[in-house]
């Protein structure tokens, strides 16, 4: 009798096989046998009979990719039914492990199983797969790895490329220029003449650097572009330091520039803030047009289904290389009053069904619509570091042109703006799971 070394994956094709070639790809280069119909890179009549037999006498453990999907179909429930047996004969109560990407009621027959969770992260439910099978299970691995078949898996699944241009749109937002100087004030020079500085400062000695400037006399200026190649060595401050100061400032100026815009802050649980459209800024659609870049989207909105709000946000960071630019994070939000947004774990729980429909594509285009609605349509961002003499942001975001595209599968970007929009009922919260 062939010794049980094989892990078999049990899942619902075509919906799973991402997942599973993903999953698979990881268990073989850490150096476990596996089985899955994915697998089938030809067609040939035995491949079932080559499959039941790998589930009935190779397998030493059987992962059920589990959601309300996979556990309808027929397939599947074959395949447990199977499962269900071989452990029995074996004497293994655990035989079958359930990987839990999404809500599902379990069959019976593996209602008992202790799942192993993927939905907050495929990452984190590898993790807790391989110290179970490794520690718990001690799941034999092959002596060499091999994840050749599983990286032709991926190249077959991947889309194909078209000998096309397309024009790419990165997040980042090349800086024009900057203030011509920066400034060191001493807070006893700032008491003496009654001076409150109202723009972007980082604290310096007994001090403050800011490109603010006021007529004190003999206050220390020096030019802003040669302090940032060179640092400003009379302060003895070092090029890489007078960097991260800059940073600091150009950071604090993009916040007064958001917050002027209406757009409200919320901290993120990694304290950094996201500025998301409010239920106070409109929520029609946001057009926007640069040259040929052009379209709309819709900013903010309300689920009847989840019974919710949810807003559209950005989060900006300074970068000095390659190129200064400013790099855009996007974020998907959600509040019950369309004022006070929900806390994290529900929040993400949430995101993570709401927009599972929206690609790449919608995206980019909503945070083209703020950028264009942010700037009032024009080309430039004037970020307050002076009084006048502004850090200036070009928009659109840079671009480049590839000169081959991706070829778009048959899937169809829904349309989320749609108020009305159904959404699956296996991703609805479930109750307690909301802290």
């Amino acid at each position: 009798m062939p010794e049980r070394r094989a892990i078999f994956v049990s899942h619902a094709n075509p919906e799973d096989n991402p997942f599973v070639i993903w999953l698979g790809a990881k268990l073989a280069a850490v150096g476990y046998e596996v089985w899955a119909d994915v697998l089938r890179l030809n067609g040939g009549d035995d491949w079932q009979r080559k499959l039941e037999h790998a589930l009935r006498e190779r397998a030493c453990k059987v992962l059920l990719v589990a959601n309300s999907i996979s556990v309808s179909k027929q397939g599947v429930r074959n395949e447990i039914q199977i499962a269900s047996e071989v452990a029995r004969k074996i004497g293994d109560s655990n035989f079958i492990i359930p990987l839990r990407l999404a809500p599902f009621d379990a069959p019976f027959l593996i209602a008992h199983a202790q799942y192993i969770d993927f939905s907050r992260g495929w990452a984190v439910g590898l993790y807790e797969l391989l110290q179970v099978l490794q520690q718990e299970y001690n799941v034999p691995t092959q002596q060499a790895a091999t994840v050749e078949v599983w990286c032709s898996l991926q190249a077959m699944h991947g889309r194909a490329l078209v000998n096309r241009p397309e024009r790419l749109i990165s997040n980042w937002l090349r800086i024009r220029k900057v203030p011509e100087t920066i400034f060191y004030y001493r807070r006893s020079e700032l008491n003496h003449h009654g001076i409150v500085l109202t723009l972007p400062r980082v604290e310096c000695g007994d001090g403050f650097l800011t490109c603010e400037e006021h007529g004190i006399e003999n206050a220390s200026r020096t030019p802003l572009e040669g302090a940032l190649d060179e640092g400003w060595p009379e302060l003895g401050i070092s090029t890489r330091d007078m960097r991260n100061k800059f940073t600091h400032l150009a950071n604090q100026g993009m916040e007064l520039l958001l917050k002027a815009s209406g757009l409200r802050l919320h901290e993120m649980a990694n304290k950094r803030g996201a500025w998301w459209f409010g239920d106070d800024l409109p929520d029609s659609r946001q057009s926007f047009r640069w040259t040929e870049i052009k379209g709309s989207r819709v900013l903010r909105g309300y689920s009847e289904k989840r019974k919710l709000h949810w807003h559209f946000g950005i989060s900006a960071f300074y970068r000095g290389g390659p190129l200064r630019h400013y790099r855009i994070k996007t974020h998907l939000l959600f509040s019950e009053d369309g004022t006070t947004i929900l806390p994290g774990k529900r929040m993400h729980r949430v995101r993570r069904s709401f927009a599972k429909g929206w690609r790449n594509a919608r995206w980019r285009d909503m945070l083209l619509a703020l950028l264009y609605w942010l700037s009032e349509g024009e080309s430039l961002l004037r970020v307050p570091l002076h009084l006048n003499d502004d850090l200036l942001i070009e928009v659109p975001p840079i671009f480049y042109t590839s000169p081959v595209s991706i070829q778009e599968g048959d899937a169809v970007d829904q349309d989320l703006d749609d108020s009305d929009m159904d959404f699956l009922d296996e991703e609805v919260l479930e109750d307690g799971d909301e802290e």
